[in-house]
């Protein structure tokens, strides 16, 4: 294993980095829920203003969403741009709710 491959492996297993990779898949299924509650609320794509989009990995979790196609990206008519779910992000979003709102298994108690 080569200098850069040891450096790579000593940072992933700091705190930090683990917090910023796990930021960077939280950040789309956050995103995806936030567009597909509000699209049932409205019917209409969400404007990209109504989305809390903060710096980098707010920006990467759009363009891994429309990549991913769970939304697509349309020109907006008061926003720059607006977003709406796909039929697969609007099923995952409903998977991912359902997953939250199912009760914890019990332990079992012996």
């Amino acid at each position: 294993m080569g200098a850069f491959e040891n450096f790579v492996d000593i940072i992933r297993k700091t705190e930090a980095m683990q917090e910023i990779l796990k930021n960077l898949v939280d950040e789309p299924a956050k995103l995806l829920t936030s567009i597909c509650e509000e699209y049932e609320n409205t019917d209409k794509p969400v404007p990209d203003h109504h989305l809390l989009l903060i710096g980098q990995t707010g920006e990467t979790a759009v363009k891994v969403l429309v990549s991913a196609n769970m939304v697509t990206k349309e020109t907006g008519e008061f926003s720059l741009y607006s977003y709406k779910p796909t039929e697969l992000g609007l099923t995952y979003y409903k998977k991912l709710r359902a997953e939250q709102t199912r009760p914890e298994k019990q332990p079992e108690v012996v």
